[in-house]
């Protein structure tokens, strides 16, 4: 009978120490609040063997600057001591032994730190910024690049440091910057007007398969706005391809649906109200496609609507040729094509307004461009009239769009 009395007794005393612990270390745990020092001191005080308060502590003391540097070193230490695999008490270590001057023990301490824990990446993104204090960019790029892979919400802070703190393109391109974020960083270069470093950035998107409409949207827009004409054309045609004949107008005769949102070199395409645009297979003057573009009559339309970029050699002479068709178009404002350097607007040339009715007609502008020109919009207009009778009325069909270099021949058949 006393066998089974001595081990009740000694259930119950277990029993008794279990539920003390529980209570101590429930307490402990509901005492925990980072941001209150004295919370983080009783916490641990009721549970000293504890890895994480300590190292807790320790940085609370660290950011706050309170308790001496051995006393937080030593609260560092306990952690490791207690748990030598927790990461965030070598990334503290690494931080004090770096303030203190001393730069190989806290080299040592960050590679434990983001070794211990590969995937934390809040502990590799610390570890990256204290790599770059200490001078390690090698180390610091290593860790950076991790972060910008795995985490897409710190690719603009990775951007940030690595131009602030390496600022070395070549470097941060290489060493820094993942496949997966090239365009992220693309998109940041150019919101920064970093035009020369986008170019081996690029480069290395196409390689790498990386590239979508999007960012080459407004790699060409970024372009053209910088007066890389050629560069611009370059991006378009890796994407799209190239023009089969000698016209330098993308998509002239309207045989292919302008491509969404009229990025690039192809038609931009705007709606207006009072006019209505779209492709008519049944009246063309050559191929199976023209443009209609109808006044609803209504209002007195500045139309310019249609439109496209084309790119060109500076103090050079061009022909631009165009088929134009009417239907009833009112007004002595009617349809035109007018020439422009672009992005600057100058050397503004038209031909003649059509107007009335007509069969498909041939019009025809002669112009040089500027010395500085590098490209030039061409677009259908049609000025707004400041006459009584101002509300245009009537159909017009455009088709076989050319611009060529004069010496060229203008005519040629491909489309």
């Amino acid at each position: 009978m006393k066998k089974p009395y001595r081990v009740r007794i000694f259930l119950i005393v277990l029993t008794l120490f279990l539920l003390e612990e529980t209570i101590r270390l429930g307490i402990s745990s509901i005492l925990v609040d980072d941001d209150n020092v004295d919370s983080l001191e009783s916490a641990l005080a009721l549970n000293p063997s504890d890895a994480q308060l300590n190292f807790r502590l320790a940085k609370a003391y660290h950011l706050l600057m309170l308790g001496d540097e051995r006393e937080i070193g030593a609260l560092y230490v306990r952690s490791l001591r207690l748990n030598p695999l927790l990461s965030s008490s070598w990334l503290g270590l690494a931080e004090m032994f770096d303030e203190n001057g001393e730069r190989e023990k806290a080299l040592t301490s960050l590679r434990r730190a983001v070794g211990l824990g590969p995937l934390y990446i809040g502990h590799i993104w610390e570890a990256s910024i204290l790599a770059l204090k200490l001078g390690e960019d090698a180390v610091a790029a290593q860790y950076l690049s991790t972060v910008a892979r795995v985490d897409a919400t710190r690719r603009t802070r990775v951007f940030e440091a690595s131009w602030q703190l390496i600022g070395d393109p070549e470097l941060i391109l290489n060493q820094v910057i993942p496949d997966e974020a090239l365009p992220d960083y693309l998109k940041y270069l150019i919101v920064r007007d970093k035009l020369v470093e986008t170019f081996p950035v690029w480069d290395r998107m196409t390689r790498a398969g990386v590239v979508a409409n999007d960012i080459a949207s407004l790699y060409v827009v970024f372009l053209l706005k910088n007066d890389r004409s050629a560069d611009a054309l370059f991006v378009w045609e890796e994407l799209v391809g190239k023009r089969n004949d000698r016209s330098l107008v993308w998509n002239g005769g309207f045989e292919d649906e302008p491509v969404a949102n009229g990025w690039g070199f192809d038609w931009k395409i705007h709606r207006i109200n009072g006019v209505a645009i779209d492709l008519d297979w049944a009246k063309k003057y050559r191929g199976n496609y023209s443009l209609r573009v109808n006044f609803e009559g209504a209002d007195n339309v500045d139309f310019y609507h249609v439109s496209q970029i084309v790119p060109v050699e500076p103090d050079t002479d061009y022909v631009l040729t165009s088929y134009i068709s009417t239907d009833e178009i009112t007004t002595k404002n009617g349809i035109s094509w007018e020439v422009f350097c672009y992005p600057k607007f100058s050397m503004v040339e038209a031909t003649e307004p059509v107007t009335g009715t007509t069969n498909w007609e041939r019009v025809e502008l002669s112009f040089r461009t500027s010395p500085d020109c590098k490209s030039v919009g061409v677009r259908l207009r049609r000025y707004k009239s400041d006459k009584i009778d101002k509300y245009i009325s009537g159909t017009a069909w455009v088709d076989d769009v050319r611009i060529t270099k004069v010496g060229l021949n203008s005519d040629a058949q491909g489309r």
